[in-house]
């Protein structure tokens, strides 16, 4: 008797656990919206369509829009019109937005820029992926930090490395040095780079 009651008394604090962690995890994402309409797909799972004044908050990330279109069981939200988000120490910009919640994974395109505390940067594509922390930017990309500026076919940002990889038609300044070549990586926020393919130097004297 003693056993059957523990075992039920353990099944009601497991689903107890489940309902309260899976109230948490809902707690997280908070949509609005001017209107919002809700809908069924033809498979039967829940969509979110939010009209003017779109914003999600998500853990600590502020997503806003013209207009969003949430997939719940897929965990998709697609964005556009004035798409801003804020995370972290980042703003990134741009007229549409693909954000898969669970493999944090979001693209964004059309006008994108990204701004951080040492760095700037825009292009016509942007790929992030928030699990190993890497900006992809291409399409006339642009980077910019304090002593340095460039811009090349594709540029990649490992942010843990404080690194980034432009290549494709690289050409830029540094502190007031002309540079192009076929591939450059900047290291130390611009202070160091690393020049190769056809690279060249236009140096300006020091005073």
């Amino acid at each position: 008797m003693n056993k059957l009651f523990q075992k039920k008394t353990a099944i009601i604090l497991f689903i107890i656990i489940l309902f309260l962690f899976n109230i948490n995890v809902l707690a997280q994402k908070n949509l609005t919206a001017d209107k919002l309409t809700f809908k069924k797909s033809e498979e039967g799972t829940n969509i979110i369509e939010a009209n003017n004044n779109v914003k999600l908050i998500y853990n600590e990330i502020t997503i806003t829009g013209d207009y969003a279109l949430y997939k719940q069981a897929e965990e998709l939200i697609n964005f556009d019109g004035n798409v801003n988000i804020t995370m972290e120490n980042k703003n990134l910009k741009g007229n549409h937005l693909k954000y898969n919640l669970n493999e944090e994974r979001l693209n964004m395109n059309e006008n994108v820029q990204i701004s951080a505390e040492d760095i700037k940067g825009n292009s016509n594509k942007l790929s992030y992926n928030r699990n190993n922390n890497i900006i992809e930017l291409t399409g006339k990309a642009h980077i910019e930090y304090e002593n340095l500026k460039a811009d090349a076919d594709k540029i990649v940002i490992y942010e843990n490395e404080d690194r980034a990889v432009l290549t494709g038609n690289v050409s830029g300044t540094q502190n007031g040095n002309e540079f192009q070549a076929e591939q450059i990586e900047i290291f130390d926020r611009g202070n160091r780079i690393e020049m190769q393919g056809n690279a060249q130097l236009n140096i300006i004297s020091e005073e």
